[in-house]
């Protein structure tokens, strides 16, 4: 024992290298951390679970720990996280690949505050989760809007034409950043290709918000990946629609324009110094699963999709939407299920309680005049099955609806102040119905998507307050950052 302690003494001395650390090429995460678990190693460490057997834990605790020795550190990765994180680059074909545990949030402050410095004018699809606008508001950027299409019968963003980005361009040549959101939550694609293109030309970094596609480029069944069509940086939720656990997610630096070493800089700030090996190992395995079976398990998905479809196609008051009937829209994830309710005497809202409550099926999301079923590559074909079952029952059941409950076609708002200035102006509540024309100190949105329809510093119009009020009328989930919606809105005091 003398000597073995000798020898353990005598290697720390000589200092530690990431070439000592051992390479797992073929071994994942989960199946490490289970070895560990095996071993028996008394855990004087955190978490404080221990490993031990509570019930409430259901046996995750076996593979949570820290960062201990042989299991890296996701903030400084030099061994198995790092190799995992390599593998996820070749995978997804991108240069530069890092996990993320706290979603595509974590990632999109890192990669803003990685291209943007204070001042700096930044570009944003209206449409863009809530976080971007947060990037924007915490670093004290100069916010320019380009708006997408939008469904005013349904009410939803479509595209972001490549011609408004231009147009953007020529009137805020200073652009630093163009942050876009593709596929959008109900699957809508824009034209990345040619948006990287604009943004090259005038020297600006693109930024694709791909949350809800990190099945994209995975084969051939399903639409490209922005990540090979000329975006500099990329976030996915592997969580979304891969077999990963919520949370997870992936930041990708695609080309030469960016510097990693700042990105990774920035993911240390933003990410939690205490990361899970849970998530770390779920995504270990999902990259590795991709490696060896992407294009098996995306195709078999892809076919199910397109049986389902082919089904649904006889829904008479019901429909699906689609894209290729319509020029508002550049390109369509058809791993998308958006039903529809625009025939029928039933709101989106309503859809998906009926679907919840009489038939155990639960889906993603709903607006005033449809609803999304979100499909995921773990989709078997009787889900499918129960779906369209349940939605031809329903279907059955409608009568025609009586006039069309449209919402109105945002328009850019007048901005007074930038976002980050807010906080510094004297605030009073105000009656939500009567806040048209006041300067708004807080964000409002409807979650999800999650996407602000009204914005800090910014007038507050009298179309977003008939948007809004609809949208809480007929059961959306609307929020506001005081928490005071519908009653009351934070304004400047007069």
């Amino acid at each position: 024992m003398k000597e073995k302690i000798k020898n353990v003494i005598s290697g720390l001395k000589k200092g530690f290298c990431a070439s000592d650390v051992k390479k797992h090429d073929e071994t994942s995460l989960a199946k490490l951390l289970e070895k560990h678990d095996d071993n028996r190693i008394v855990p004087f460490h955190m978490p404080g679970h221990k490993r031990a057997d509570f019930d409430y834990l259901y046996g995750a605790q076996k593979i949570d720990i820290t960062e201990i020795e042989g299991f890296d550190n996701l903030n400084d990765a030099n061994g198995i996280i790092l190799d995992s994180e390599n593998l996820a680059a070749d995978v997804f074909c991108v240069k530069h690949a890092r996990y993320l545990v706290n979603g595509s949030t974590g990632g999109v402050l890192a990669a803003i505050r990685s291209v943007c410095k204070e001042g700096d004018k930044i570009l944003v699809a209206r449409n863009c989760h809530k976080s971007v606008f947060n990037a924007v508001e915490v670093f004290g950027l100069n916010p320019v809007y380009v708006m997408p299409t939008y469904f005013e019968e349904y009410g939803f963003y479509g595209s972001v034409y490549p011609s408004s980005v231009k147009k953007a361009f020529e009137e805020n040549p200073d652009i630093k950043l163009v942050v876009v959101t593709s596929p959008t939550y109900e699957g809508i694609i824009s034209d990345i290709k040619s948006i990287a293109e604009i943004c090259r030309e005038h020297g600006a970094i693109l930024f694709v918000d791909e949350a809800h596609g990190a099945h994209l480029g995975l084969c051939k069944k399903f639409h490209e990946s922005a990540r090979t069509l000329g975006a500099d940086i990329v976030v996915n939720s592997l969580h979304k629609t891969l077999p990963s656990l919520t949370q997870t997610a992936l930041l990708s630096v695609c080309t030469d324009r960016v510097n990693t070493a700042i990105v990774d800089k920035n993911l240390a700030v933003f990410q939690t110094s205490s990361p899970s090996y849970v998530l770390m190992a779920s995504m270990d395995g999902c990259v590795r699963m991709l490696k060896d079976r992407a294009n098996e398990l995306c195709s078999e998905w892809s076919k199910n999709i397109d049986l389902c479809k082919k089904s649904l196609v006889r829904l008479k008051k019901l429909a699906l939407f689609d894209a290729k009937k319509d020029g508002r829209v550049f390109a369509y994830d058809k791993s998308k299920l958006v039903i529809l309710c625009t025939g029928g005497a039933i709101s989106g809202v309503e859809l998906k309680k009926v679907l919840r409550n009489v038939y155990d099926i639960e889906l993603e999301m709903a607006g005033v005049n449809y609803a999304i079923a979100m499909s995921g590559a773990g989709d078997t074909r009787d889900n499918f099955s129960a779906l369209e079952n349940a939605l031809f029952a329903i279907d059955d059941t409608l009568s025609e609806r009586n006039g069309l409950t449209k919402t109105i076609t945002p328009i850019l708002p007048q901005k007074a102040v930038d976002p980050c200035k807010t906080n510094g102006l004297s605030g009073e509540y105000v009656d939500f119905d009567k806040s048209s024309g006041k300067i708004s100190l807080e964000n409002v949105w409807a979650y999800p998507p999650g996407s602000p329809i009204i914005v800090k510093g910014e007038i507050v119009c009298q179309d977003d307050i008939k948007n809004l009020t609809l949208m809480y009328e007929n059961g959306v989930s609307v929020s506001s950052e005081t928490r005071r919606f519908p009653s009351q809105i934070l304004v400047e005091k007069q």
